[in-house]
């Protein structure tokens, strides 16, 4: 094998590692998952308004499809390969934001709420409104984000 065959090779990998990632980052956020996965978010968020057993039961359906949404798309995805730390930190902040927000727009409801007329809608239910419509929203930037970090990754794949 000449320099020059060895040389084109890599620029394949490389340019292949490249189309992989870029797949990574469209197969993490398809249009039909997204509202999916906000229906999930809102039924488990809204649960704090109910009573048990109702409360158990929204919590796991809703989280449950929350999850399940992610298990789908990543057993679904064409390409995979271990996630790095930066990515794992950037899921577990994505979800602490999320909760973050859900807290300060139940604050936010009960404080407007408090205001006549009252008893139109219950904190939880508004806050939970909020936070799904929040997160289809942001996605577009998450995904930037997403990209960015998974582009910065190095490593083969």
């Amino acid at each position: 094998m000449n320099p020059n065959d060895a040389q084109l090779s890599l620029d394949d990998i490389r340019r292949m590692q490249d189309r992989t990632r870029e797949q990574m980052v469209r197969q993490r956020f398809t249009p039909t998952y997204v509202p999916l996965a906000a229906v999930g978010l809102f039924a488990g968020l809204v649960s704090v308004d109910l009573e048990n057993p109702w409360r158990t039961a929204a919590i796991l359906l809703g989280f449950g499809l929350f999850l399940g949404v992610g298990i789908v798309q990543e057993h679904r995805s064409l390409v995979g390969r271990k996630p790095t730390a930066l990515e794992g930190l950037f899921w577990a902040g994505l979800a602490t934001g999320l909760m973050l927000l859900f807290g300060i727009a139940r604050i936010a409801a009960w404080a407007w709420l408090a205001l006549p007329p009252e008893g139109l809608m219950s904190q939880g239910t508004l806050a939970a409104a909020v936070t799904a419509a929040a997160y289809v929203a942001i996605t577009p930037l998450v995904r930037r984000i997403f990209r960015a970090i998974v582009q910065r990754g190095s490593g083969s794949i």
